[in-house]
């Protein structure tokens, strides 16, 4: 039997499912029923301190086992450990246990006598993952294991896209209602200040400071003493705002543990948010479109993600916007812009950023 369907319709699922828990949620019990299965659920795992993994969603999985899990068993889920070193492979546990998980001799006790586990693992970063499982009481035969195998290949790449979506989501909301003021881009950082998390658009914009460099995945100042001083304050785990020190922007470090509602799913938790707020003058991206073509501050960034990603719902996701107000904001920046479709906005706005 052709399975394309049902890929094809989880697949939608995970489209919509970024910023939504009840679509999430969905994805899961669809995926539950279609594979035939008694459970499923995503974890965000912590490959260094296991203590810290946890369900992140989850369906048919009662929450005093959840509980237990966080509590004591996610230091036992040898099987959850092992899909994180291996991404994007999706991996049996009964096909493993003689290889592997007997030699480890676990005890690990899985959700109501859900013995039957497959799973895969997408990266978050380079101690974190967000592994989804499902779980079956009876065994598989080899015809189910190589249905549940195929149709979760088919839905790799569309999950890692919602995953990574999703975080832009959380991030840009807890932002918007942190800060009282807007900001033009951000990057999140470790002690070090090399990059853990960045958005395309906004290191593009971030990459036009004087005062900023980027080299691979480190951020740093050209101005050592402001690095130095960015460093000390990181050190310290401390909320700071450097005004104009670099005469082009105005940076606010944010550590990650002052965000609650982000780092339980993020997996930055030891991070730090850099966010930049750019002088008029010394942010060309912006400057050109706020002053040449009239458009608001809002309508330059949405645009600027517009030509990164022509995507209504993506744009709305990536900015954190509902998707009318960023149809209406592009509706405008093609009015403004004198530009009739699409394609000829893309084309402009590609024009202008090469200037």
């Amino acid at each position: 039997m052709d399975q394309t369907p049902v890929g094809a319709d989880l697949n939608s699922i995970l489209a919509n499912a970024p910023g939504n828990p009840l679509i999430w949620n969905r994805f899961l019990t669809e995926l539950t029923r279609q594979l035939n299965c008694d459970s499923s659920a995503l974890l965000v795992t912590d490959l260094i301190k296991r203590e810290h993994t946890h369900f992140l969603f989850s369906t048919h999985i009662p929450k005093e086992y959840q509980e237990q899990y966080e509590n004591t068993l996610n230091r036992l889920d040898t099987f959850n450990y092992f899909i994180s070193k291996t991404p994007y492979q999706v991996l049996f546990n009964q096909a493993l246990k003689a290889a592997y998980l007997e030699e480890v001799k676990s005890v690990f006790i899985p959700p109501c006598g859900q013995n039957f586990c497959f799973g895969v693992s997408i990266p978050c970063n380079h101690s974190h993952s967000l592994n989804l499982l499902v779980n079956r009481k009876e065994a598989f035969n080899d015809e189910e294991r190589q249905r549940v195998t195929l149709v979760l290949q088919r839905i790799i790449s569309s999950l890692e896209k919602a995953i990574h979506a999703e975080q832009r989501h959380k991030i840009n909301s807890q932002l918007i209602h942190y800060m009282s003021d807007h900001f033009d881009g951000y990057v999140i950082v470790d002690k070090e200040l090399n990059i853990l998390f960045s958005d395309s658009v906004y290191i593009s914009i971030i990459s036009q400071l004087d005062c900023v460099t980027i080299s691979e995945n480190r951020f740093g100042m050209k101005t050592p003493a402001i690095e130095q001083r960015l460093l000390s304050l990181i050190e310290n785990n401390e909320e700071a705002t450097l005004h104009n020190q670099c005469q082009s922007c105005q940076i606010t470090l944010i550590p990650i543990s002052s965000l609650k509602n982000l780092y339980q799913w993020e997996c930055y938790k030891d991070g730090f948010i850099l966010t930049f707020t750019h002088d008029k003058e010394k942010n060309p991206a912006i400057v050109r479109l706020t002053e040449i073509y009239h458009l608001s501050r809002c309508e330059a960034v949405c645009a600027l993600h517009f030509m990164k990603t022509p995507s209504i719902p993506d744009v709305a996701i990536n900015t954190h916007r509902s998707q009318e107000t960023v149809r209406n904001h592009i509706k405008h920046t093609m009015q403004k812009m004198d530009v009739h479709s699409q394609a000829e906005l893309m084309k402009k706005l590609m024009t202008l950023a090469a200037l």
